[in-house]
């Protein structure tokens, strides 16, 4: 599955993968990934979550878009726990 997060004038695309219930995998997460442009407004929106050292622990994400407004707790769809916990920027 696919979700992007709007960035000023990046579009950061989470490629990720359910694994039950309320936990997720992550695939990759890149502002360079032509789909997340192409279908921004089509695809869900999304929230990666981090710890003080940067590390991906949780993923929010609202099924329908919703323009610019960011994702948070309170107007999310669904919240994952991320299994493969690494730094975000080592997806």
């Amino acid at each position: 599955m696919k979700a992007t997060k709007r960035l000023i004038d990046s579009v950061w695309t989470l490629e990720f993968e359910v694994l039950n219930g309320n936990e997720v995998k992550i695939l990759k997460y890149s502002r360079d990934d032509q789909e997340g442009y192409d279908n921004e407004r089509t695809l869900p929106q999304c929230r990666v979550v981090e710890d003080d050292d940067r590390n991906a622990i949780s993923v929010l994400i609202r099924d329908k878009y919703d323009g610019f407004e960011w994702v948070d707790e309170k107007n999310c769809d669904k919240t994952y726990k991320v299994v493969n916990v690494m730094h975000i920027f080592s997806y």
